[in-house]
């Protein structure tokens, strides 16, 4: 707040909230931002005599202003405001229904004359429920109204001109006291009424209220029949069990917590069961046919509500002159013997535990005899062939009205020999059967003597054996790299069966391939390492009795699509020591020489090359949808990366790489050889070495052998002229150093007779005259011999190719 005095008649200081009041304070006002710049001016007015004048001119607002301006100087030159000491009262406890309170704030100092105190009230906590109202909020005296129950915390704030201070109070509304009312005892069912033999129920009172909690349940049997035990229970609910008979009523008293009771009662009437008479059931009405002179009765469908039942049987009094023999009388079936012809009429009698009976009849009627003859059946005809020399003859399915006592079988035409078995019984057995016609009777009789015959006649021919009929299912066209095929004779078949397999290869078809697991003497051929071409096998069937019967099958294997783009490496290490995680490293690292994943690479063949290496065939995939690639740029490639890498880079060394297929243009001179894989020349031409051991490193026929040999012989007559005049230019200095000069005369005749040839001097030299002819000579005679031989050479070679292609 801003700082300023006021110089006419009083002095008027306004420090933050605080100012002194003064009438006439508008004319000459000095200000000042802060506190120390209000002390200062105040202190220059007081010396400088116009404030005291001022003062003295009206000394009685002297009084308050002086007092003012003191105080004001002072609370500037400290710095800070006056701290009053505020109280809202005790804690304040109110219970409802009241719910209205009055907190007065009580301040020390108090206020100076003709000013104020500002007065704001804050509630700090209340119940999470709470709904009250705050009045004169702003006022010394705050008012509080519907107030709900809980602890509630005020502030209040009492703020002066330079002068603060706080005050805090609580109100507690206490809930409004109870009083407590009786609890409700309610049961359920308040009557029920069961029926024996059910004997227990339970009677529920969970339902009884009170206005705080029922805290005990109390069972007590005010009425009921006399018992050795009356029925009292502590529970919730009332569970009665083995109840007899009567009229009971149950009171039940219920407690709250205060001590509060009250009690209502329950009836519960138990009936005995009603017991009905018993129903009595003897079945119905039988009819019977003697001989038969036996039959059961059957009262068990008979019924009652209650207890298990006793039977008696009976004979009615309208059949007391009947003769039978009765079994079970006091069961409820009853069995009947002896019995004659006519009617016969029993009675059933049945009773309950309570003594109450109920009857019913049955009539059986016995009916005269009425037999006829069986009908005899010794089945259908039959018909044999050897070595089938036993059949069965079965009656069974002859038939009469009452029952077939005796089956009898007998031959009645047939040759001799033949064997019944069991022929007194319904199914006989015949063996020892001949080619021939054979007729048997079957004889059947029944209880009364009756008797009825048919006859079968069995036909035995002589064996009529059929050859065997091969059939082979061939193989489908299967193409490289696959190299297994399967020929199915199974569907050969024979009359007699236990046929035997023997396949064999024709004499067209490839030599190579193998057949697998010994299946040339089985139903099924299974056939593996085949190689390129047309295989053609004959399957000879023969069954038990020699007869025999052959079919073709054949397996057309075509050659490999890709066979031109296989790669063929062959490692130093034997193929027994190469482990699947070694594969994967080594085609991964082959891979990354080609600059291909290692999944591109397919591996057709893994095998050994010999003793101590490894063959390695593989092909790379050009990608999703693309041809493979080229099986002579990829093996280009990899021998230069290998050359490149000296050979160390795979985890096992590579003797060789090369296409699988012999690719090699031998620079159209010549012939790739797919034995050596390298170029068999034409006649005068011949590989360029140099470029075969230190190029490409591929065989070829570059070289023209007429165009080497003169080229040669120039390099060999060039090197040897310059050696010649090296030589002689060698021997013209020393001869040049070492020469005298010479005194010659003529020799008389008689001198050249006696002239001696003397030993040159040591350390001298003499050439013949015509001895760099003789070096020119045996120089040229000598590269005419190497031609010549170069020719035999290749005439040889020429002709042994040729030889070997015819």
């Amino acid at each position: 707040a801003e700082l300023c005095v006021c110089v006419r008649v009083c002095v008027c200081v306004c420090v933050k909230l605080f100012k002194c009041n003064c009438e006439e304070c508008a004319e000459t006002c000095l200000t000042s931002t802060n506190r120390n710049n209000l002390y200062n001016a105040s202190l220059s007015s007081l010396k400088d005599g116009s404030l005291f004048y001022a003062l003295l001119k009206w000394s009685r607002r002297l009084q308050m202003c002086l007092g003012c301006l003191v105080t004001n100087v002072l609370w500037a030159q400290t710095g800070r405001s006056r701290e009053l000491v505020v109280s809202a009262g005790e804690s304040v406890e109110v219970t409802l229904p009241r719910n209205e309170v009055e907190l007065n704030a009580f301040v020390i100092p108090t206020p100076l004359e003709e000013t104020n105190y500002a007065y704001d009230w804050h509630l700090i906590t209340h119940p999470k429920d709470y709904s009250g109202v705050m009045e004169e909020r702003h006022s010394r005296t705050l008012k509080l109204s519907k107030l709900t129950v809980g602890l509630y915390e005020f502030e209040v704030t009492v703020d002066g001109e330079g002068a603060y201070g706080k005050g805090y109070v609580n109100v507690t509304v206490k809930p409004e006291p109870r009083v407590n009312k009786p609890p409700v005892a309610v049961v359920s069912p308040k009557f029920q009424e069961i029926l024996l033999p059910t004997s227990s129920t339970f009677i529920d009172g969970s339902q009884s209220t009170d206005d705080d909690k029922v805290v005990t349940w109390h069972w007590e049997e005010v009425k009921g029949p006399l018992r050795e035990e009356k029925v009292s229970a502590d529970t919730v609910v009332l569970t009665l069990k083995s109840l007899v008979p009567g009229n009971y009523t149950f009171s039940l008293t219920v407690t709250d917590s205060d001590g509060a009771t009250n009690s209502t009662e329950a009836t519960l009437c138990v009936n005995k069961a009603k017991d009905y008479r018993p129903v009595a059931n003897a079945g119905p009405n039988q009819v019977i046919q003697l001989p038969r002179n036996s039959i059961s009765l059957y009262g068990n469908l008979s019924t009652d509500d209650h207890d298990s039942l006793s039977y008696e049987w009976s004979l009615s009094p309208e059949s007391k002159d009947k003769v039978v023999e009765m079994q079970g009388v006091r069961t409820p079936i009853l069995q009947l013997s002896a019995m004659q012809e006519g009617d016969y009429t029993f009675q059933l009698t049945v009773t309950d535990s309570a003594g109450q009976q109920d009857t019913a009849q049955v009539t059986v009627i016995v009916q005269p005899e009425n037999n006829k003859p069986p009908v005899a059946d010794a089945g259908p005809e039959k018909e044999l062939t050897l070595p089938v020399d036993r059949t069965t003859l079965d009656g069974s399915k002859s038939s009469d009205d009452q029952k077939i006592a005796t089956y009898h079988w007998k031959q009645i035409k047939g040759p001799e020999g033949v064997k019944i078995e069991n022929a007194d019984s319904a199914v006989a057995t015949v063996t020892g059967l001949e080619v021939g016609t054979y007729e048997f009777t079957l004889t059947v009789t029944d209880e009364r003597k009756l008797q009825s015959s048919d006859t079968v006649t069995v036909i035995v021919r002589e064996e009529r054996d059929q050859p065997p009929v091969a059939h082979v299912v061939s193989s489908p066209p299967i193409a490289l790299p696959v190299k297994t095929a399967v020929l199915d004779g199974s569907h050969s078949t024979d009359d007699k069966g236990g046929v035997s397999y023997l396949w064999t290869r024709d004499d067209t078809s490839p030599a190579a391939g193998e057949v697998l697991n010994n299946s040339d003497h089985q139903a099924v051929l299974f056939l593996g390492n085949l190689v390129e071409g047309k295989y053609s096998f004959t399957l000879t069937v023969t069954d038990s009795k020699g007869q025999s019967s052959t079919s073709r099958g054949t397996v057309e294997v075509k050659p490999d699509a890709y066979e031109r783009d296989l790669v063929e490496v062959v490692l130093e290490v034997a193929v027994s020591q190469i482990s699947q995680r070694q594969r994967d490293m080594l085609l991964r690292q082959i891979g990354v020489l080609l600059g291909v994943l290692d999944s591109d690479i397919v591996v057709r063949e893994i095998g050994a090359f010999n003793e101590y290496s490894t063959r390695l065939v593989l092909l790379v995939s050009g990608g999703p949808g693309r041809p493979p690639l080229s099986g002579r740029s990829v093996a280009f490639s990899l021998r230069n990366k290998l050359r490149k890498q000296k050979n160390d880079f795979l985890i096992f060394k590579a003797r060789r790489v090369d296409t699988v297929i012999c690719q090699l243009n031998c620079s159209g001179h010549g012939e790739c050889d797919p034995f050596t894989r390298r170029c068999v020349c034409h006649p005068f031409w011949m590989e360029n070495f140099i470029r075969a051991q230190f190029g490409e490193l591929e065989s070829n026929c570059e070289w023209s052998v007429l165009y080497v040999t003169i080229a040669s012989f120039m390099i060999v007559v060039a090197i040897a002229t310059v050696v010649w005049g090296m030589v002689c230019c060698c021997k013209r200095r020393k001869s040049k150093a070492r020469r005298s000069k010479s005194r010659y005369k003529m020799l008389e005749a008689d001198e050249q007779d006696t002239l001696e040839l003397q030993p040159p001097r040591a350390g001298k030299r003499h050439v013949p005259v015509n001895l760099r002819f003789h070096c020119l000579f045996v120089f040229f005679n000598s590269c005419r011999h190497i031609f010549c031989q170069q020719l035999r050479k290749m005439w040889t070679f020429n002709h042994f190719k040729f030889r070997h292609t015819v």
